[in-house]
C-alpha cells in the first residue's frame, strides 16, 4: 500500500521549476557564444578578441577576488535585471566579469530554490537510520565510487520501503553469508562467469518502448536506479519510468552531458526520433540548443578547481597552438581524426607536434623544427589568455548543468502520473562532481 506523498518534503511546484528554467535560459541565451567556444580554437579563431572585452589578466584577477554584491542590490536582493549588463548588447562580448561570476552563482541550483535537501528527504521517507547495508564498499571500490554507493544505497533503500516494494534479501546478512557471497564474487570474476549469486548482469539497449518483462520475466513493482547514467541514458531512464506502470519510483544521477543527443543540433544529420535534450515542452517550443562544446563545459568540475585541482593548462596550450599550425600550414579546419592523449607521451612541444601530425595523418616533413618553435614562441606569452578563457568556462559550467537538470525536472512536472519530483544533491561535489539526482515517485 502506498503511503500518501503528503509526508514528503515540499516539492518545487511545476510553475516554480518552469520559471527558474525560463530565467536561466534567458541568461544562458546571451552567454551561448562563450558556452559554445572551444579552447582548442582560441588562437586560431581569435576567440578572446571576439568574445571578451577585458584583457586576460584583468579577468583572472576579477575571478580570483571574493564576490561582492553589485551596486543597487543591497541585502542580496538580486534579480534578473541585475545581470542584464554582463554582455554587450551590440558586440555580444563579455564586458563585466564580476557580474558574470555573480550571475553564475545567482543561477545555481541552491540560489534558484528548486533543490530538496537530502536530509529532509531521508527524514520524510522514514524507516530506521542505520544508514548502512553492512557491505564495506571501500574494500572493492575506489573512494569516489564507495562514497556514491554508500549514500545512494541508503536513499534507495528508504524509497523502496516507502513505496512498499519487496526486496531479493531483507535484513542483514549473517557474516557467514557475507563471506560466501564475497567468495562467489571472486570466483565469478576469476572465471569471467556470470553465475555468481550476487547479481546477474544484463546488457541491452533500452528505450521507453522496450517491454521490460521480455528482459526480466518475473518483474514486479520496482524502482529504476541509475548511478551516472551516460548521455541519453539519463533521459531515457526518466522516459521509461513515466511509461512503465510497474516502475514506482526513479532515482537517477546523469553524467557525460557531451554525449547527449540534441533535437535542434545538426538536424540534417539526425535520424533519431527521441533525443536526450531538450525533454520539457518549454525548451522544445524555443528550439533550444546548447551545442556540444557547451555540453562539454557542463562536465567541468568547479568545486574541484576551487580546492586547487586546476585544469591542465599546458596540454590545452599545446593543443591550441597545434590547431593554428594545422590550419595555417595544412589548411585543415575540420578533421574526423583526434589528437587524443599525446601530451603525456611527449617530451617537448616539438615532440608533441610531430606525434600529433602523424596521428592526424599529415605530412610533417614539410615542417622544419624551427618553424614549429616559431609558433611556440609566438603564442607562449598568451598562455594567460588560455587560462582566463578556461576559467570563464568553468565558472559558467554549473549553469549549463542546471539547465539540463531543470529540463529533466520540468519534463517530470508535465506528467500526470507523478506524485512527487525533485532535484537532490546526493554527493560531495569534490569527490563526485556529478552530484545531483533527479528523483520522482508515482501517484
Amino acid at each position: 500500500m502506498w503511503r500518501s506523498p503528503g509526508s514528503l518534503p515540499p516539492q518545487p511546484a511545476a510553475g516554480e521549476a518552469a520559471a527558474a528554467l525560463r530565467r536561466l535560459a534567458a541568461f544562458l541565451g546571451r552567454a551561448l557564444p562563450l558556452c559554445r567556444a572551444h579552447a582548442t580554437q582560441l588562437y586560431a579563431r581569435g576567440l578572446w578578441q571576439r568574445l571578451v572585452a577585458a584583457p586576460p589578466d584583468a579577468v583572472l584577477q576579477a575571478l580570483r577576488r571574493p564576490l561582492r554584491e553589485p551596486s543597487g542590490a543591497a541585502g542580496g536582493e538580486w534579480d534578473d535585471d541585475t545581470f542584464s549588463n554582463v554582455f554587450c548588447e551590440n558586440s555580444k562580448k563579455l564586458i563585466n566579469v564580476h557580474l558574470f561570476a555573480l550571475a553564475a552563482e545567482y543561477y545555481s541550483l541552491s540560489h534558484l530554490g528548486v533543490c530538496t535537501p537530502l536530509e529532509e528527504l531521508l527524514k520524510a521517507l522514514g524507516g530506521d537510520n542505520q544508514g548502512s547495508t553492512g557491505i564495506k564498499t571501500d574494500e572493492f571500490m575506489n573512494n569516489k565510487k564507495s562514497h556514491e554507493v554508500q549514500v545512494m544505497s541508503e536513499l534507495v533503500d528508504k524509497i523502496a520501503n516507502y513505496c512498499g516494494i519487496k526486496q531479493c534479501n531483507s535484513g542483514e546478512l549473517r557474516e557467514e553469508e557475507k563471506a560466501q557471497r564475497k567468495m562467489a564474487s571472486i570466483k565469478a570474476k576469476a572465471s569471467k562467469s556470470s553465475e555468481s549469486n550476487l547479481y546477474f548482469p544484463l546488457t541491452s539497449y533500452i528505450t521507453a518502448e522496450t517491454e521490460l518483462r521480455d528482459i526480466i520475466a518475473d518483474l514486479e513493482n520496482c524502482i529504476m536506479v541509475g548511478l551516472h547514467t551516460c548521455g541519453d541514458l539519463a533521459a531515457n531512464t526518466l522516459r521509461i519510468f513515466t511509461a512503465k506502470p510497474e516502475i514506482k519510483a526513479v532515482c537517477s544521477v546523469g553524467c557525460c552531458y557531451h554525449l547527449l543527443s540534441e533535437q535542434y543540433e545538426n538536424q540534417e544529420d539526425c535520424t533519431e526520433e527521441v533525443w536526450g535534450f531538450p525533454m520539457c515542452q518549454y525548451l522544445k517550443d524555443k528550439g533550444w540548443c546548447c551545442g556540444r562544446n557547451a555540453r562539454m563545459s557542463a562536465c567541468l568540475a568547479l568545486e574541484r578547481i576551487a580546492v586547487g585541482q586546476m585544469l591542465p593548462t599546458d596540454s590545452l596550450f599545446y593543443r591550441a597552438v597545434l590547431q593554428v599550425i594545422i590550419e595555417e600550414i595544412y589548411g585543415v579546419t575540420k578533421s574526423e581524426r583526434h589528437v587524443g592523449k599525446i601530451f603525456s607521451k611527449s617530451s617537448s612541444f616539438l615532440d608533441y607536434v610531430r606525434k600529433s601530425l602523424k596521428k592526424l595523418e599529415l605530412d610533417d616533413s614539410k615542417l622544419p623544427d624551427s618553424c614549429i618553435m616559431d609558433y611556440y614562441e609566438k603564442y607562449k606569452h598568451r598562455m594567460n589568455e588560455l587560462e582566463a578563457f578556461n576559467m570563464l568556462k568553468v565558472v559558467l559550467a554549473p549553469c549549463i548543468e542546471v539547465l539540463i537538470l531543470l529540463d529533466r525536472l520540468c519534463y517530470l512536472k508535465e506528467q500526470d502520473n507523478i506524485a512527487w519530483s525533485g532535484l537532490v544533491k546526493l554527493f560531495d561535489p569534490v569527490k563526485s562532481p556529478r552530484c545531483y539526482a533527479v528523483i520522482a515517485l508515482k501517484k
